[in-house]
């Protein structure tokens, strides 16, 4: 899971003054492990340059001189547009220098020379330099001006946090090491007074547990607006359009993957069954998916149309024609998921299906995703929602003491500081004379016994914070004879060897 730090700054407050390396290691001394951390963008030196002229290279049919203004100076003979003397890129240094007996002084860049991968760029952006809009500011910061000034962490986390799968959870996780609240999310939108009474589900498997659907129409598919497509891009997710992305934008923010039908292409009837062996389906990658009675599929009283917890289908995929469009959240079989994308496909979606879902967040993530489709896809949404729910999304409470704690851990904490910890992980906890009753909230599904909250206690605390102690044991002399032992140390020393 990768944390951006833009995109988590939406739901805490984090200081400023931390590097994300601190970050990263703090993170690390509560039981979180990551892999790399640093800026999403390293190149060094750019600036935000205006091209004032352009002239053909007096020995090349190719290369052109540019006089630019950089904000400082008037240079000639740049390259490429924003990078200065000195500039580090990835693979390169540029430095002032002579080409063709012309003084070079940097060059202009294309937006693949400042590092992205080519998955999130366009044809323009890896044959051309690029052309910033006419906001730019002269002699300012390009990375800044692009909104790709992020930085990211990438997090290796256990297969029990699998709440940690999203920004809220990283935040809860942040406002637990550094005591910051975080802050609830925007799940507000105005539905219109009008329901679809032609449109129906039917859940045929045990093996679907929470299936939540809403349609949305008069959808307009358009570009994504910047702070989405740069969140996604910090993430390592590809843009494609405002509908998708915003799908896999909910995805990372509360963790619960959604899918979005093109109503149209969809029909009236969306079914949850078992899959029947030697089944097929085209999936989203254009690839023919020979299916088993062991997968579980999303169909329509025609065909199949997704494969449930992994991918959807490409004969309902969201298109530039598509103007309606079906929200499906919903909670599948872990186990079934996991089979199924070992067999298939490992896909964002099925990373989090594996490892548990919390049935609150389904309901949230499809009321964020009409409030955002609500908002930058001009959608409309209907009143009427479609539902089958056999979860139990209630809190669970855990009985502990003091001495529970300490006993296991070796310390002396007061009962005071063990409910501050509880506190800052966000459960309530209500006091009944030495005894501790502690509401966990459901997004924590790894918490179910009370050797659990001893462990939440420790990590939060600090292990650092733990004060070493020896045993406390009879202890008694050994009657073991090391004559033996002793002689042939000595000979050893001496030179000799055994046989």
């Amino acid at each position: 899971m990768i944390l951006s730090r833009n995109f988590i700054k939406d739901y805490i407050d984090l200081d400023e003054k931390k590097t994300i390396q601190e970050i990263a290691e703090d993170m690390v001394r509560v039981g979180n492990e990551y892999d790399s951390c640093g800026p999403v963008i390293s190149a060094t030196s750019l600036v935000i340059g205006e091209v004032l002229e352009v002239k053909m290279h007096p020995d090349s049919d190719h290369l052109h001189l540019c006089k630019v203004n950089i904000g400082k100076e008037v240079l000639e003979g740049l390259k490429v547009i924003v990078a200065k003397d000195g500039a580090i890129l990835p693979g390169r240094v540029i430095k002032k220098g002579v080409i063709r007996g012309c003084v070079s002084n940097g060059m202009l860049c294309s937006i693949k020379e400042l590092g992205l991968d080519n998955k999130f760029l366009l044809k323009e952006d890896i044959e051309g330099i690029a052309e910033l809009g006419e906001d730019a500011i002269v002699g300012e910061n390009p990375i800044h001006y692009l909104g790709l000034d992020d930085e990211v962490i990438d997090f290796e986390l256990t297969a029990n946090r699998g709440d940690e799968l999203s920004m809220l959870g990283l935040a809860y996780e942040l406002g637990a090491i550094y005591s910051l609240k975080v802050k609830d999310i925007d799940t507000s939108y105005s539905p219109i007074l009008e329901k679809d009474n032609n449109f129906s589900i039917d859940i045929k498997t045990n093996r679907c547990s929470l299936y939540l659907a809403k349609k949305v129409k008069d959808v307009q598919i358009k570009e994504s607006p910047k702070f989405i497509k740069n969140r996604l891009i910090a993430c390592g997710i590809r843009p494609i359009n405002n509908v998708v992305d915003i799908s896999n934008y909910v995805m990372l923010e509360t963790g619960q993957p959604l899918h979005f039908y093109d109503a149209t292409c969809l029909g009236n009837k969306l079914i949850v069954r078992d899959a029947v062996d030697g089944e097929h389906l085209k999936t989203l990658d254009g690839q023919d998916r020979i299916l088993s009675k062991e997968d579980i599929v999303i169909a329509n009283e025609k065909e199949v149309v997704g494969l449930a917890g992994v991918m959807g289908g490409f004969n309902t995929e969201v298109s530039n024609d598509t103007t309606s469009i079906i929200i499906e959240s919903a909670i599948f079989d872990a186990v079934s998921v996991r089979k199924t994308s070992k067999k298939i496909l490992r896909s964002e979606a099925s990373n989090r299906f594996e490892k548990g879902l919390d049935p609150k967040r389904t309901y949230m993530a499809m009321d964020r995703a009409c409030h955002l489709l609500e908002k930058y896809a001009n959608g409309k949404i209907y009143s009427s929602s479609y539902s089958y729910d056999k979860t139990t999304s209630l809190d669970k409470k855990i009985t502990i003491t003091t001495s529970d704690i300490n006993t296991v851990l070796g310390t002396d904490i007061c009962q005071k500081e063990i409910i501050d910890v509880f506190n800052r992980l966000g459960f309530v906890t209500k006091v009944e004379n030495d005894a501790m009753i502690v509401s966990v909230p459901s997004r924590r599904l790894d918490i179910t016994i009370k050797e659990d909250l001893v462990e939440e206690v420790g990590r939060i605390y600090g292990i650092n914070n733990i004060q070493g102690k020896l045993p406390n044991l009879p202890v008694k002399a050994g009657s073991y004879d090391k004559t033996t032992r002793f002689i042939r140390n000595k000979m050893v020393d001496l030179g000799l060897n055994e046989v």
